[in-house]
């Protein structure tokens, strides 16, 4: 995960620990919302399931508390890698979430591997949003689905998240408003024609940017 002070990209440890400090604090409020949400659109609960850009690992918690999912936690920084294992430890849950270090272009999966892929924040941060999407596609197993992107539940719980960041990061709403905008959604149109994945769904309102597709199963 990182971008500047809130966001995705290669994190240093000092990064890490203060993108996981506001994770515990301003944003709490989110995982438990787009966890329900992933698990209420997609409708898996069991087998295998990846996080990419997962970061200090609230959203695989949050989505292996609400399922039997068996759940790979994979961030590109390897800065992230002790905090999520000191996180996923304390939940209890190692012998559910898997911590690993990666990119989403190579991700490191084998073919028709997993049953549901998911991601939040992270997408807005891919240099190539066409080959992490074809990627994604090629670890999906046949009837696997996929949530990408970003958002907050709905507009109160991103009015009260942005009353705390913007005495953190006061340039951080507009960010939000341009990742959350309609040039972000035309992107990640156009990279799921580009990756030859023409049968999906786009989620856009003004608190939240999500691509759903399926694998199908063949004939």
């Amino acid at each position: 995960m990182a971008e500047h002070k809130t966001g995705p990209k290669m994190m240093n440890t000092e990064d890490a620990q203060r993108f996981n400090a506001i994770a515990k604090t301003a944003l709490a409020p989110v995982n438990p919302i787009v966890a329900r949400q992933i698990t209420d659109i997609c409708g898996i609960t069991e087998g295998i399931a990846i996080d990419i850009g997962s970061g200090p690992g609230h959203l695989a918690i949050e989505v292996a508390g609400r399922t039997g999912l068996r759940i790979f936690a994979l961030d590109l920084s390897p800065a992230m890698h002790p905090i999520i294992t000191e996180n996923i430890r304390n939940a209890g849950l190692s012998e559910r979430i898997t911590p690993m270090t990666g990119d989403v272009t190579q991700l490191p999966c084998p073919d028709a591997s997993a049953d549901l892929v998911f991601s939040k924040g992270s997408a807005f941060f891919w240099d190539d949003l066409t080959a992490a999407f074809r990627e994604i596609q090629r670890v999906l197993q046949p009837g696997g689905k996929a949530f990408i992107g970003g958002g907050f539940g709905n507009a109160a719980t991103l009015a009260a998240v942005r009353e705390t960041m913007d005495t953190i990061d006061p340039t951080w709403h507009d960010s939000v408003k341009t990742r959350l905008g309609q040039e972000t959604a035309d992107r990640f149109r156009d990279a799921l024609e580009r990756a030859g994945i023409h049968d999906y769904e786009i989620l856009h309102d003004p608190w939240q940017l999500w691509v759903c597709f399926k694998k199908e199963e063949a004939p």
